[in-house]
């Protein structure tokens, strides 16, 4: 039934926009940038003029600041389903076509277009995985915009362990039929193509190395010690460099530095890669594109995204350079952490308080690294808090996907009502807008709404 909508809405969206205003909003992580750049690509080739715009989040102050016509035919990716209460002024003036996958509210509405695996029952897939379904149904030839599903869902993480299920993975296996992706297997070091191998063991923080991950010299001393080369003719060695020997040593000496310290999943630094053709080199690595997509959209920088999405080789320079900026302040605020008394561990959760020195930006993504650390304890939900430039605080949560004793993005969601803020998201993971001041009073109702679910029993 969700394919059939797909493609009923597919046909209504070919024929309006022809005759109104097309304004797309979308989110500004890597799943938000292909989403929005797969709709764009669809409406280039349809001849169509249209409006792009990248936000933080859909807010209740957004949605007011939008200036609707009667015309508009608006385009939500990657957010929308969370926030139909609120667009429900919005709904009677225009009409929304909203593709997302987080957890929706229930409403319905002559103007809405509601595409989401999950009210039809369906297992989740990425927003950019239902943006190419759909741009697929308007025009069979945007089949060559898969890639930039599969790159979207593996920024999202739906690749649960590294590996694709259900409906992702027969996307995936299309994407191999018609020779867009290559699949592979090897270690899940990000930089393996582009970075030096030293480099790419510094900012490898899902698996985290232990006493390695942000640390260049750590780095560098710890190849030396496995008598790994970081230099051959005067080049830089990259991981894609290494013979298969080095490979393996490399990857017994990560696997005991990993239990060294006690990590269960120890041997979990094996995975599918995803190599892209007909991509520019620095791209081919669908989880490198990803972070490129990643550190532009939360650098403020998501123009330079779309531009790389679309086809534009000019712009991977400029992301290049962002991308550094990026790795390293992730380094600086991983270091600030451990520095600094940011963390609070109770009965239920993780709490990370990051203040004003963890950007709104990449809560999200810092609180994800952590619950693949050992900074914490990862069998407890964690929470992330930092402040916004409006004066909000920015909430972030994320869980482990083995955890399935709860739902996050309802509990985030009922927790953020109860301090007049607002909040939802996945099982696994989820995000909110509160109050500055209400941080307490949150995590209070996070702890007892986690402790009628667990007890008081030993976790």
């Amino acid at each position: 039934m969700f394919l059939e909508e797909i493609g009923r809405i597919a046909k209504i969206f070919k024929s309006l926009i022809k005759e109104k205003r097309v304004r797309i909003f979308s989110h500004l992580d890597a799943d938000g940038i292909c989403s929005a750049s797969i709709i764009s690509k669809t409406l280039i080739r349809e001849g169509t003029n249209f409006e792009l715009k990248i936000l933080k989040q859909l807010t209740r102050e957004e949605i007011k600041n939008l200036r609707i016509r009667e015309s508009d035919f608006l385009v939500l990716t990657d957010f929308g389903s969370g926030q139909l209460d609120l667009l429900r002024d919005l709904l009677d003036r225009a009409q929304v076509l909203v593709i997302d996958h987080h957890e929706s509210k229930a409403i319905e509405h002559l103007n809405l277009f509601h595409l989401n695996p999950l009210i039809f029952n369906e297992e989740e897939i990425s927003s950019s995985m239902v943006s190419y379904l759909f741009a697929k149904s308007v025009d069979i030839k945007n089949a060559d915009l898969i890639d930039l599903a599969i790159v979207g869902a593996v920024a999202d993480e739906q690749d649960e362990k590294w590996e694709f299920r259900g409906l992702a993975k027969r996307i995936l296996e299309e994407a191999e039929t018609i020779g867009k992706i290559v699949v592979t297997k090897g270690l899940r070091l990000y930089g393996r193509i582009t970075k030096p191998i030293h480099k790419t063991l510094e900012h490898s923080f899902d698996p985290i190395i232990p006493g390695i991950s942000g640390s260049e010299s750590n780095a560098v001393q710890f190849l030396s010690e496995l008598g790994i080369a970081v230099r051959e003719d005067d080049e830089w060695k990259r991981l894609k460099d290494l013979t298969l020997e080095e490979q393996k040593t490399l990857a017994s000496a990560i696997i005991i530095e990993r239990l060294r310290s006690k990590h269960s999943d120890a041997e979990d630094i094996f995975g599918d890669i995803y190599t892209i053709s007909g991509r520019p080199e620095e791209l081919q690595d669908a989880r490198e594109f990803a972070t490129f997509l990643n550190a532009c959209g939360r650098f403020g920088k998501a123009d330079i995204g779309i531009r790389i999405c679309l086809g534009d080789l000019e712009a991977v320079s400029d992301a290049l350079c962002v991308l550094e900026e990026y790795r390293k302040l992730i380094g600086e605020i991983i270091n600030w952490i451990r520095e600094n008394e940011a963390i609070l561990t109770k009965d239920f959760g993780v709490y990370l308080f990051g203040k004003n020195f963890i950007p709104e930006t990449l809560i999200g993504t810092i609180t994800s690294i952590l619950l693949n650390s050992n900074l914490i304890d990862t069998n407890k939900p964690i929470f992330g808090f930092a402040e916004t430039d409006s004066g909000e605080v920015k909430v972030s949560a994320r869980v482990s996907r083995d955890f399935k004793l709860i739902n996050l993005g309802k509990i985030v969601s009922d927790a953020s009502r109860q301090v007049e803020g607002e909040g939802g998201g996945h099982v696994s993971s989820a995000g909110a807008l509160i109050p500055k001041g209400k941080e307490d009073k949150f995590v209070q109702a996070i702890e007892d709404m986690l402790g009628e679910t667990f007890g008081k029993r030993e976790r």
